[in-house]
């Protein structure tokens, strides 16, 4: 971890287990461990357990905490060196998801065991991304960066299964395979390729000292993230037809309702916010240098799909003359 952000915090919240993060430990495990009885769930109850044990261990492992091991009338034994913790925290979190694969996953809806399992391979791939340009896991920004968007995606993920399983199949089509038109699979993998780039850049900045980003502007970019996925949760509200691919489907409404009424295209207005937090959560001036490369392939997105949908959705021409900005009120 960044020692100037260390220094600017409690020395109990980076030298010893706080009184706060015990007190979490032993009510989630007494939850846990009730759960685990009442319905004879051992599993999900390991799953919990190692959940918690690999985070408490990472803890140990950023914030540079050694806990001695003290024996009554022996004294202190041995020492639980940060090192040790990094290496048993990966194998706690394997433990956990191992657990929670037999545990939860495996009885699931196959919607949503499909989901699981492209969370479980995105969240690698993002940790890839991330931590191999940086060289090292003491690398703070990413993991908060990571922490957020799993935060903010698993919570918007758990709405729309609760509340519009429909649409959460629609969200899961994405992607150049489910493009129809040629123009949107060309854009669409620019965009991968662009997104890609976006994350691997920051790391490295940070890595080699190309530029220098003080602590609070990097959670100012987790808040931009977490943004972007609260305007994706307004726009889902609305409109259960806000697919990831762009089609027109039978019994589709124009919707020009909640968000729909300042922008056309609100999920790419949330996409704005989740490009600019993304270089600034990981800690990179640089990285903002390629903002302006995405904002022709957006542009040539939205225009692309305002044609499709000009010609296949009635009443959208309609709307298009009642909300005139595409992607920024007042702006265009």
């Amino acid at each position: 971890m960044d020692q100037r952000f260390i220094g600017m915090l409690p020395i109990w919240l980076v030298t010893t287990l706080p009184t706060w993060l015990v007190i979490f430990i032993v009510l989630y495990a007494l939850a846990a461990l009730h759960v685990a009885i009442k319905f004879r769930e051992v599993r999900k109850f390991l799953a919990g357990a190692f959940f918690v044990s690999s985070g408490v261990l990472w803890y140990l492992w950023l914030t540079n905490t050694s806990i001695p091991l003290v024996m009554p009338y022996v004294g202190i034994v041995s020492i639980e060196t940060p090192d040790i913790s990094g290496q048993r925290a990966i194998v706690h979190f394997i433990l956990f998801l191992l657990c929670f694969y037999f545990g939860f996953v495996s009885n699931m809806n196959p919607l949503y065991k499909q989901l699981v399992r492209s969370s479980v391979l995105g969240t690698i791939v993002m940790l890839a991304l991330i931590f191999v340009p940086a060289g090292t896991f003491r690398y703070w920004q990413g993991w908060a960066y990571v922490a957020v968007f799993i935060i903010c995606s698993g919570a918007y993920t758990v709405y729309l299964a609760k509340h519009d399983s429909v649409l959460l199949k629609r969200r899961t089509e994405a992607g150049i395979y489910y493009e129809r038109e040629f123009t949107q699979k060309a854009v669409i993998a620019l965009l991968f390729a662009a997104f890609v780039v976006l994350i691997v850049l920051p790391p490295l900045d940070v890595r080699f000292g190309w530029s220098f980003m003080p602590w609070q502007v990097s959670i100012i970019g987790d808040a931009l993230v977490a943004f972007s996925f609260y305007i994706f949760y307004l726009v889902s509200r609305v409109n259960t037809y806000a697919a990831a691919n762009v089609r027109v489907e039978e019994g589709q409404k124009v919707i020009s309702t909640g968000v729909y009424g300042f922008v056309r295209h609100p999920m790419y207005f949330a996409a704005l916010f989740l490009f600019i937090g993304t270089p600034l959560a990981l800690g990179s001036w640089w990285t903002l240098l390629l903002l302006p490369g995405f904002i022709p392939i957006l542009v040539a997105r939205i225009l692309n799909e305002e044609k499709v949908l000009a010609r296949d959705l009635p009443g959208y021409v309609e709307y298009m003359q009642n909300v005139r900005y595409r992607l920024i009120p007042s702006v265009w």
